[in-house]
């Protein structure tokens, strides 16, 4: 008893890490969509990711030392891991980036359902994950409700090589969710930083390229801390205590929360879709709790 006890501890724990870390990302369509007519997208990300690797790394140097935040040491074996974790970042934002230029945002974002698959995929097949019935079934359930959530009447009108620049980022970002969740012990602070501060790299060279560099908003710096930064290092401690197939089931939430927080702040209008869109998701959660 005391056994299950704490196993459902430790479930809830990362479910609450996994729901904060989609409702903080969720932040991210709120912010872009307030900035973006002063500043075009490749700034903005820039300057979020930069917040938000600066702002991880001066947590790891301040908690390095706190007993309460002690964690194994990333060694020279974690190395490639880590390379891969940045490698696969920065695919998928290229390829995320490329797409969103030639399609819908819309087609995009109901491809990226797929990153849940791949993670799963990649998890079973290579990290040797056991992935059980119910989890199999929560899968279905929530690409159901991203689906519903996402679909419009044109939405695949233009479709194409852009569709597939998509999954191969969702492959990247499945590849990436995996390795996370094998070093998510070790320093996630230090490693998360690392992976946004070569992020912001990149698009720091589309802005440079583009010739488009700004800091007339510096207050994005501030924001990216928080909604990509501690975004991010809660999915991957969520990955310590769930493992890359439920967090990121669980994080697929974030849509969802972006809508609802543009009803809030913008007073978008909340359709019938959304409701139906959250039924199945929320389903989907109870379901990984359940005992098959």
């Amino acid at each position: 008893m005391q056994r299950d006890d704490n196993k459902n501890k430790v479930f809830n724990y990362g479910l609450a890490l996994a729901l904060i870390s989609a409702f903080l990302y969720a932040f991210n369509v709120i912010i872009e969509k307030k900035y973006v007519g002063y500043m075009n997208s490749e700034t903005i990300l820039f300057l979020m990711y930069l917040g938000s690797g600066v702002g991880l790394y001066l947590i790891h140097v301040f908690s390095k030392n706190s007993n309460r935040f002690k964690s194994e040491r990333i060694t020279k074996k974690d190395v490639p891991k880590i390379v891969m974790i940045v490698l696969c970042e920065l695919f998928a934002s290229f390829f995320i980036i490329e797409a969103v230029k030639r399609v819908n945002a819309s087609l995009v974002s109901l491809l990226s359902v797929f990153e849940i698959v791949m993670t799963s995929l990649l998890a079973s097949l290579i990290f040797k994950t056991v992935i059980k019935k119910n989890e199999v079934i929560a899968i279905i359930l929530v690409i159901i409700g991203s689906v519903i959530l996402n679909i419009k009447v044109d939405l695949f009108s233009n479709i194409g090589i852009s569709s597939l620049m998509v999954i191969v980022a969702c492959f990247c970002w499945g590849l990436e969710n995996n390795i996370t969740a094998s070093v998510s012990h070790k320093e996630p602070a230090l490693f998360t930083s690392i992976k946004c501060g070569a992020v912001s790299l990149l698009y720091l060279v589309f802005v440079l390229i583009n010739k488009s560099f700004s800091l007339s908003y510096p207050v994005l710096i501030f924001y990216g801390f928080f909604t990509y930064g501690l975004a991010i290092l809660a999915y991957a401690i969520s990955t310590k205590y769930l493992g890359a197939s439920k967090s990121t089931l669980i994080f697929s939430f974030s849509p969802i929360f972006g809508v609802f927080l543009a009803f809030i702040i913008y007073h978008e209008p909340i359709t019938i879709f959304f409701v139906i869109s959250v039924i199945f998701m929320v389903c989907g959660i109870i379901l990984i709790r359940s005992k098959e």
